[in-house]
């Protein structure tokens, strides 16, 4: 075994970062991220990177995964994997899905440090590069009615931020929340932000599951002629998807990665992974393969990631094939990516990964320190409740 690969210290620290603008959704309404930033060393000098969502991440990988996987290398992936996870998650109470959440950050800084060995960055070590950008959607969440604006101002201020988006990014698609207003404002602002991003920009909603049948039934008839190109869970369960792609000629998508389930429902067109909640870049790799097998689409959301976790999807979005849709982006709505340097952000439809090692990033020590501090100082960002 090569010593200078083997993990010799895993540091796992908290951090809270506020958004440039409120993250209103049907759930509720949040002013910022809380995620966990993983720094994997080894003997020989190398230092890995990964990141997970929530600050109860941080003390899952230094209790309970960092004593297991020290004095291992850091090329056996698989070894580290079956050390914290197991062979395999309980399909009931006992699922961890937390854990494996937790893991995934690991995992990322593993990849990152085999990579950074290789001398090669990380798409390239995935396998090469099989198109010259990963392709990003433009996306943004709803208006905060809290902040002084009526409903009757959603749709213009929502077409406004969807013109400057794909002015800014170049993105062929954008996507926003829908689900948290009435359903009139909703129809009157697919169709407004249609008028102001011309014909040719794919348009996508995400709902969150916040819809009754009555009222997706609603907004689906009120926004035909808009041409959506994806409705991401309008309703809380797989069959009523499935009976609104039957009714309705527009496509459907969920966060459901379960294939023994989406069996059952062979409608839902699409299926959007998640590089925590699924596991990390071994099994989303694995979990994109099968999911196209079945003649469904594939892509990957963004979950409040900071540059840590954006260059993971940035990488991946270089290196599978399988994710041919645009993958989601917020990073564009933090206030500060925790890392060296330029912003990755969207440019001609994509971003396109350095040429240098691994992920190709660096962490910002100042930042880290900051955002660590506000963390302790004010605690987690709450999704679901105004603050």
């Amino acid at each position: 075994m090569n010593t200078d690969l083997v993990i010799d210290e895993v540091r796992a620290t908290a951090v809270a970062v506020p958004t440039t603008r409120t993250c209103a959704w049907a759930k509720g309404l949040s002013f910022g991220h809380t995620r966990t930033i993983v720094e994997i060393s080894t003997r020989g000098g190398l230092v890995g990177f990964g990141e997970a969502p929530t600050d109860k991440a941080a003390l899952i990988i230094e209790n309970r995964f960092a004593p297991l996987i020290k004095g291992r290398s850091a090329m056996a992936v698989t070894e580290a994997r079956l050390a914290c996870l197991g062979t395999h998650r309980d399909f009931g109470y006992l699922a961890d899905s937390l854990g494996e959440m937790a893991y995934a950050a690991i995992d990322m800084a593993l990849w990152d440090l085999r990579a950074k060995a290789a001398g090669v960055p990380l798409y390239v070590y995935l396998g090469g590069a099989v198109r010259t950008r990963a392709p990003f959607v433009a996306y943004a969440y709803t208006v905060n009615l809290a902040e002084g604006f009526s409903e009757s101002e959603v749709p213009g201020i929502m077409a406004g931020i969807a013109k400057d988006s794909i002015a800014q990014t170049g993105a062929k698609m954008f996507e926003f929340k829908v689900g948290r207003h009435r359903v009139d404002c909703d129809i009157a602002t697919v169709h407004e932000v249609r008028s102001a991003v011309g014909p040719d920009v794919d348009l996508a909603v995400d709902a969150n599951l916040a819809m009754s049948m009555a009222d997706a039934r609603r907004f689906l008839y009120g926004v035909r002629e808009a041409r959506l190109t994806n409705v991401e869970e309008p309703v809380s369960s797989l069959a009523g998807m499935s009976s609104l792609r039957r009714d309705f000629d527009i496509p459907i998508s969920t966060h459901c990665t379960d294939i023994e389930k989406l069996r059952g429902y062979p409608l839902i067109d699409d299926i959007v992974g998640d590089i925590n909640a699924d596991g990390g870049l071994g099994p989303v790799t694995k979990l994109a393969a099968v999911i196209c097998s079945t003649g469904r689409r594939f892509w990957l959301r963004s979950n409040g990631e900071t540059g840590i976790g954006f260059a993971v999807l940035c990488h991946l979005g270089m290196a599978l094939p399988e994710l041919q849709r645009p993958s989601q982006n917020l990073l564009n709505w933090c206030e500060d990516d925790l890392i060296l340097g330029q912003t990755w952000l969207t440019q001609d439809g994509g971003v396109r990964p350095p040429d240098s090692p691994g992920l190709g990033v660096e962490l910002d020590r100042d930042a880290l320190q900051h955002y660590s501090g506000l963390y302790q100082s004010r605690g987690a960002f709450s999704r679901y409740d105004a603050q």
